[in-house]
């Protein structure tokens, strides 16, 4: 052989000692601990990066429910392939025949202490409802892929989320996750394998309760898992959404397990507007909609629950337009207050009639709003409208615009109303002046 060649083959060697070595990975330090597995922080030599490592116990590993449970939460995760789902690399024996799984390392801030800064009292980092809204609806589109992949989570709660430092929203801990419908997992790997197998899903202990009692649905409480659907997620995600509203747990009467429970099933919470003024109704009804003791009442997805909070954060509803010719009259005055509009194009005169005469108390143009008065304080409208030149109005009806204030804490609405009441009154003194 050449130096040259000898020279190559040494440097080949050289590049791949790493891959062939053992001790791919070297523990750093353990990060969390459960009643099964411990989770550490590890560097994986081959690739030179910090990953997160999950082992088993070793005096677990001769529990098969426990270790069919381990190997469950390895296969769902690995199926799922989300940004809100932590991705899993690998699953093997370490060298004192320990079964583990590597995932990336998920850092960040868990929604248990955000939440504990939202409580009144407490110090640390303000989180508004915006800000909080932003991270339950990233929740949402993570629970919402799950369950559209057959995939429900039944351990939702705020210890398992983590906000990470660019605003990325991850969903944890999926050990008590089952597969409640199949069809999505067979459809996948059909497109890729002749035969698909679910073993150890069809064969878990599906009769057993388990969850986080604060966090679980009513029929989690007394239902075995193979029974439970979407809808015991979408509740554990409205006291999460209750939590964030308010600072208040919806149901904390109790301390004892079985009270807490029999309270899920049993006790109605004060809608949150109550709880907290600055709450606008329609989110309110948002959570009160998810909280539905009946699976049946609730949303029946997360893409329901996304569409409505999509609908009360973005105001650019689609409004009817119309257009009126010079002389035309837009409403009259004493007419119920049905709708309001704003000038696109042409200008309007706002008319009262004085001791039987016509007064024009203003002309409006382009951009300007009309009518708003009648439908915020709720009276008959006291002047009329007419065009004076080819006039395109858009039409807020009192529907829409009740929907837009809703959206609005309670104390605002009032304040609006307030305002409106007190300008009807000074137009009436000015307009017989």
């Amino acid at each position: 052989m050449s130096s040259f060649l000898k020279k190559q083959s040494q440097e080949i060697s050289r590049l791949l000692q790493v891959f062939k070595e053992k001790g791919r990975y070297h523990t750093i330090q353990k990060i969390g601990e459960g009643g099964i597995s411990v989770v550490s922080t590890s560097f994986d030599r081959h690739l030179n990066r910090i990953i997160a490592m999950k082992e088993l116990k070793q005096e677990r590993c001769d529990n098969p429910h426990l270790l069919r449970a381990f190997i469950t939460e390895a296969k769902l995760i690995s199926y799922l392939d989300h940004p809100g789902i932590v991705p899993i690399f690998d699953t093997f024996y370490l060298e004192d025949d320990k079964l583990c799984y590597t995932m990336k390392l998920v850092e960040g801030i868990r929604l248990l202490s955000l939440l504990g800064y939202r409580a009144k009292g407490k110090d640390g980092p303000g989180v508004s409802v915006n800000q909080f809204l932003d991270i339950f609806r990233k929740m949402c589109e993570t629970l919402s892929y799950a369950h559209d992949h057959g995939v429900i989570h039944l351990d939702i709660k705020p210890d398992n989320i983590i906000i990470g430092k660019y605003g990325e929203v991850t969903i944890m801990d999926w050990g008590n996750a089952r597969l409640y419908n199949p069809k999505p997992y067979y459809d996948y790997f059909s497109q890729h394998l002749d035969e698909v197998s679910v073993s150890g899903f069809d064969k878990e202990a599906q009769n057993l309760i388990l969850g986080t009692p604060d966090y679980m649905s009513p029929e989690q409480t007394n239902t075995p898992r193979d029974k439970l659907g979407p809808g015991s997620d979408i509740f554990s995600a409205g006291i999460i959404l209750y939590l964030m509203l308010c600072g208040k747990h919806p149901f904390s009467h109790v301390d004892k397990t079985a009270e807490l429970m029999r309270e899920i099933r049993d006790y109605t919470p004060d809608p949150v507007h109550k709880i907290n003024s600055d709450i606008p109704v329609r989110l309110s009804m948002i959570c009160r909609n998810m909280l539905q003791k009946d699976p049946g009442e609730r949303y029946a997805s997360f893409k329901d629950i996304l569409e409505d909070i999509s609908e009360f954060c973005n105001s650019g509803q689609a409004f009817s337009t119309r257009t009126y010719q010079p002389g035309e009259i837009l409403f009259s005055e004493g007419d119920a207050g049905e709708f309001a509009f704003e000038i696109l194009q042409g200008a309007v005169d706002v008319i009262k009639k004085i001791e039987g005469k016509e007064k024009v108390l203003a002309r409006l143009k382009k951009g300007e709003i009309v009518g708003e008065l009648a439908i915020f304080a709720g009276q008959p409208r006291t002047a009329t409208v007419r065009a004076v030149e080819p006039t395109a109005i858009r039409i807020m009806d009192k529907g829409s615009v009740e929907k837009e204030l809703d959206k609005l804490s309670p104390w605002v609405g009032k304040m609006i109303t307030s305002l409106s009441n007190r300008f009807i009154e000074m137009n009436e003194k000015l307009a017989h002046s």
